[in-house]
């Protein structure tokens, strides 16, 4: 029988949430279905999205109370150009990565999520069912 690791309650988790053009909704859609006022999010329009778009997920997300009030959303302002395969959404991945470092180095694991991938369970329930 194999052993399911253990997750603290008190964990914090960094997301990377990344989408393209017209992927503004998912991104919001994404961003509510895993958002937890202890972790961290960042949030990445790529070099295919306006700058009409960008500027609307902030707007949007900026007037969220629950998230204005935490102050844990946060968004890469120079957009990255990703080609799904190759070297470039693992050097966006990365420099998320050292984006959210900057911001702040108080959380335990790192996930990076593209718009098109929706949660199945919550941080807090998974763990409980075993």
């Amino acid at each position: 029988m194999t052993k399911i690791p253990s997750y603290p309650p008190n964990s914090s988790i960094a997301y990377l949430i990344s989408g393209s053009t017209k992927d503004t909704a998912r991104i919001i859609c994404l961003l509510f279905a895993v958002y937890h006022p202890r972790n961290l999010y960042l949030l990445h329009l790529d070099k295919k999205a306006s700058q009409y778009e960008r500027d609307n997920l902030a707007l949007y997300v900026q007037s969220v109370p629950l998230f204005k009030a935490a102050q844990n959303v946060n968004f890469i302002g120079k957009a990255d150009f990703v080609y799904p395969i190759g070297a470039s959404a693992l050097s966006a991945t990365l420099h998320g990565a050292s984006i959210l470092l900057r911001v702040s180095a108080h959380w335990d694991w790192f996930i990076n999520v593209n718009a098109a991938d929706y949660p199945l369970v919550t941080q807090d329930g998974w763990w409980r069912k075993y």
